[in-house]
Parts: C-alpha cells; sequence; structure tokens
C-alpha cells in the first residue's frame, strides 16, 4: 500500500512573494524613485547658473531650460 507523503514542494509558488519580499521590494522602488527625484531636484538647480556659452556647448537654447526648469521634479 503506497504512503502519501507531504513535500514541501507542492505548495511551493516561486512567482509569489512573501509578505517581507514584498515589502523589501517596495521598499526599494520607493528609494529608487527618491534618489530619482534628489537628483532631478539637484540638476534643476545648476542649470540658472549655467551661462549662454556653457548652453551652447551643452546644445540646450535658453528656452529649453526655461521649459525643464518650469517641470516639478516628480516629471521626466
Amino acid at each position: 500500500m503506497p504512503v502519501a507523503v507531504h513535500h514541501p514542494m507542492i505548495n511551493y509558488q516561486p512567482d509569489r512573494l512573501s509578505l517581507t519580499a514584498r515589502g523589501v521590494a517596495l521598499a526599494d522602488r520607493i528609494g529608487r524613485t527618491l534618489r530619482l527625484w534628489r537628483s532631478r531636484i539637484r540638476e534643476r538647480q545648476a542649470f540658472p547658473i549655467l551661462g549662454d556659452r556653457d548652453l551652447h556647448d551643452l546644445r540646450v537654447t535658453r528656452w529649453e531650460l526655461e521649459n525643464e526648469l518650469r517641470k516639478p521634479f516628480w516629471r521626466d
């Protein structure tokens, strides 16, 4: 008579993350987003000190610069 044995891999679902793993993944995404936003803020704060020659070297017009500076930090 065969004996039924419960194997721990029977209910294994690799596509589902544990609650802890989801929390870590969420915290990682939040951290990456905050770093990106902080980077955009720093970059946009540095733009106003650029002169016309600097903008020409970067191949950016004054109009493009002003449009970039009008954007909120969360917009790309």
